[in-house]
């Protein structure tokens, strides 16, 4: 006669999951994506071509499967690091490898891949990138909702890991998912790309009415939850005060462009404001040297590789609480605020009245910090562990919490 399992069985079961034998002469570890294109798909690109890419660099196989076609440099990719296009048979992928890492929520190929590996038996990991926010999910609620309930949370109670890039998420996807297990891994930033850096005379040949100002750059996707409407409301405000302060938008637009420029417009102060577009490669080396300080003052994020990336300039930066990055607050590498009006005003008040050698030192603090805690190798270290430990190889990483 069968008897009922118990708590200790239980317990065991959850630390170690269970998988089936990876196949001879197949790809370790396979990352799922909609695709990697940095225009469309934003900041989640830099995210997923840091961590395969230094993944590969610590030895291990990866591969990456898009439904789309990718638009990046084929520089930007590690020797070694495969990825294959909308031609690839993705569920043929999938049955293929050794553990599944799929990026975002309410997407096809997380619903088929997680689907594959259901029926194959091979264990998935899933990063939802901050669509699983509160902010996110109120985001077009009902058609969440409903995808939510029909297919999206069986996808993450049946994953294996789920992976957290910030620690409220770790909350926000218990909520989702109460007893799946869940990893805290953030991304991380290679720091060679940030170093050597060219002169601010580049980007001034290009947009002279940058020359003897004060550069505040926003980097990342024109989307409303990037608090755009915060940041017309403070530039406003402080306009007349700090005649030398100069906004940046570095990014394609997501809806937010024709809100921010009308506020802009109605206040007079067009002639306050560079909108550069979506760029990339030495164009955003560009953009980034040519800044004094950086902001974000976002209502949700997940964890922002454009942070990361502004610390890795040494940049002084002016941030909210919704970037959940408590760490950079703590060490006095930013100026954080509440994503409103008037926090977000007193935020950038309090970094336009640092003096220059002070701005410094923040710079000097953030970058500190990525160089010791958000490197990609230490972030990579952490995320092949928890893909061994899915497999079957050994005991549960510190990263996966109890």
């Amino acid at each position: 006669m069968s008897t009922a399992p118990t708590l200790s069985d239980v317990l065991a079961r959850r630390q170690r999951p269970q998988s089936r034998p990876r196949p001879a002469g197949s790809p370790g570890w396979l990352h799922l994506c909609n695709g990697l294109d940095p225009e469309r798909d934003g900041g989640m690109v830099p995210s997923i071509l840091g961590m395969t890419s230094a993944i590969r660099r610590g030895g291990d196989d990866v591969a990456i499967v898009t439904p789309t076609p990718s638009r990046i440099d084929a520089s930007s990719l590690e020797p070694g690091l495969t990825l294959r296009g909308p031609e690839a048979d993705l569920e043929a992928a999938v049955r293929g490898a050794g553990v599944v890492h799929m990026h975002g929520l309410w997407q096809g190929h997380t619903r088929r891949g997680a689907r594959a590996a259901r029926a194959a038996g091979v264990p998935y990991v899933i990063t939802a990138h901050g669509m699983a926010e509160p902010w996110a999910l109120r985001h077009k609620r009902l058609k969440k909702s409903v995808y939510l309930a029909l297919v999206e949370s069986r996808n993450l109670r049946r994953a294996a890991c789920l992976h957290a890039l910030s620690r409220p998420e770790i909350g926000h996807l218990r909520r989702l998912a109460p007893r799946t297990p869940v990893c805290f891994v953030p991304n991380g930033v290679d720091l060679s790309r940030f170093d050597g850096l060219p002169a601010r005379a580049e980007l001034e040949a290009e947009h002279p009415q940058l020359a003897g100002k004060f550069v505040l750059l926003f980097f990342g996707r024109l989307h409303l939850k990037k608090g755009l409407d915060l940041l017309a409301d403070a530039l406003r405000a402080l306009a007349p005060e700090f005649p030398s302060l100069h906004v940046v938008l570095a990014g394609r637009d997501d809806g937010a462009r024709a809100p921010f420029a009308q506020a802009v417009r109605e206040a007079g102060l067009e002639d306050r404001v560079t909108a550069v577009g979506h760029v990339e490669g030495e164009a955003a080396r560009r953009a980034w040297a040519a800044a004094d300080a950086f902001v974000l003052p976002s209502y949700s994020e997940g964890f922002s590789m454009a942070i990361l990336e502004a610390l890795a300039c040494r940049l002084p930066c002016l941030i909210t609480n919704a970037c959940h990055f408590p760490e950079l607050a703590a060490a006095g590498g930013a100026v954080v605020a509440e994503p409103t009006s008037g926090d977000i005003t007193r935020g950038l008040r309090t970094l336009l009245e640092m003096t220059p050698e002070e701005r410094r030192r923040m710079g000097a603090t953030g970058r500190r910090l990525v160089e010791r805690d958000y490197t990609w190798d230490q972030q990579a270290r952490r995320l092949s562990s928890v893909y061994r430990w899915l497999a079957g190889g050994g005991d549960r990483p510190d990263c996966v919490l109890p």
